[in-house]
């Protein structure tokens, strides 16, 4: 291991922990602009010794993988649909509150994505994995503070615990270090099954060459704190309150343990999984969230609310707003050829929505905000990089899935390997 790559490792590292976590006070965007920024420090550190490996060992350091040839015409599409762009600068840098989403950053994620295969070995990979799981757990307990009424943000802004520093109801709907609460519920489930595919694997313990009576102590401490992980990460998704994210959640949890059953354990651990589902149910109806609001619904029928607009009877159902902005999103689709094929520009959804948006759209209780996404990650590359953007996406997501599928199927890999690729694809259901 050269001490370049020691260098890669530890930037990715830091990069797994450091990005998540950042948030500064004192920008006119508090989360996506500084995270966004730190993400382009660290790639450049990332790649610079990439390039610093290559000269010193006079070659060209490159792992070719399945996903080269996808990437690279997603980036094409996206390169296409920027030339395009109504709005050239905004497809380059991202919208102008996040900076992200743009080609600067899909080519950043890009040299990442290719440093990282071409630079990690396993066991490096194992911990940039370990370093995402610590992240997630800070984030985590600083979630749960902010439910309790003891946000660590008013602490470091202001001096004293507490949550009125935040416009926002952050003790109603935590969002930590992510700035949004469906993003918090994004990242968690992104990670959430990780330590719940360590409680049935063994690590590196043999190969620590422990005495046995220690090593067995050990390995249940590692279980135990396993569990405790994926109930503080699960608590913390119901503080969210996040609708979409439960719902991934589900959708996930069938992922991870049909697959489970299915591949790896043969249907030999039912209790594991009546002891996981005991746990479930249990937060489940412990905690305020919008699940156990849907269960526990009484049969009464609900009082009559007196008619009238929205803006004077209250705040208008989100799902009902986010049916309406999927409207205005299928329209700017189908507004012309040029935007059919390429969009109106990565990005530009919100230049673009306000020339295609529903006269119903006024009569919601956000009538007057800016819609900067689609809210559905699908119809947002629809409308903003055309049928060759979507399709470009979906190729790229269609070889990432067949590669876990490959990945669980080969006979090479460790018993260990295949639960953590069970648990990161598990972990992808949000998209």
């Amino acid at each position: 291991m050269s001490n370049w790559q020691k260098v890669i490792t530890l930037g990715f590292c830091t990069l797994f922990i450091l990005v998540p976590l950042i948030w500064l006070p004192n920008t006119s965007e508090l989360f996506e602009f500084n995270k966004i920024i730190v993400t382009y420090i660290l790639t450049i550190i990332i790649v610079s010794s990439w390039i610093g490996r290559c000269i010193a060992e006079k070659k060209f350091v490159f792992r070719h993988t399945p996903l080269d040839i996808p990437i690279l015409i997603f980036l094409l599409s996206t390169l296409i649909s920027t030339l395009f762009s109504l709005d050239i600068h905004i497809s380059i840098y991202g919208y102008y509150s996040r900076w992200n989403g743009g080609l600067l950053s899909l080519l950043s994620y890009t040299l990442l994505y290719w440093a990282f295969v071409s630079n990690m070995t396993r066991k490096r990979v194992v911990l940039s994995i370990q370093c995402s799981v610590f992240s997630a757990v800070i984030i985590a307990i600083y979630g749960g503070l902010e439910h309790f009424g003891w946000s660590p943000s008013c602490l470091f802004t202001r001096g004293s615990w507490g949550v009125d520093c935040w416009v926002q109801d952050v003790k109603n709907r935590v969002f930590a270090t992510l700035g949004q609460p469906n993003w918090l519920a994004a990242y968690l489930i992104a990670l959430i099954w990780v330590p719940m595919s360590a409680l049935n694997s063994k690590f590196s313990f043999d190969k620590l060459r422990i005495p046995s009576g220690i090593e067995g102590e050990i390995r249940n401490s590692k279980q135990i704190l396993n569990l405790l992980i994926f109930i503080l990460l699960f608590t913390v998704l119901l503080f969210t309150k996040s609708r979409s994210g439960l719902l991934a959640f589900g959708v996930s949890a069938v992922v991870f343990w049909g697959l489970y059953f299915w591949k790896l354990e043969k249907l030999k651990n039912y209790l594991g999984f009546g002891i996981w589902g005991l746990i479930i149910a249990t937060l489940i109806f412990s905690v305020g969230n919008p699940l156990r609001n849907l269960i526990t619904r009484t049969q009464n029928p609900e009082p009559k609310t007196s008619q009238g607009p929205a803006l004077e009877v209250g705040g208008t159902e989100s799902g009902s707003i986010r049916k309406i902005v999927w409207t205005g999103a299928t329209r700017i689709w189908k507004s012309s050829i040029k935007n059919l094929i390429l969009g109106t520009g990565t990005e530009t959804f919100a230049e673009a929505y306000y020339q295609f948006r529903p006269i119903e759209h006024n009569q919601t209780s956000e009538w007057e905000l800016l819609y900067n996404k689609a809210h559905n990650e699908f119809l947002n590359y629809l409308a903003t990089t055309g049928m060759l953007g979507l399709i470009s996406y979906l190729v790229l997501l269609g070889f990432m899935a067949w590669i876990f599928f490959k990945t669980i199927n080969d006979q090479r890999m460790t018993t260990n390997d295949n639960y953590m690729t069970v648990a990161l694809l598990a972990g992808s259901a949000y998209l």
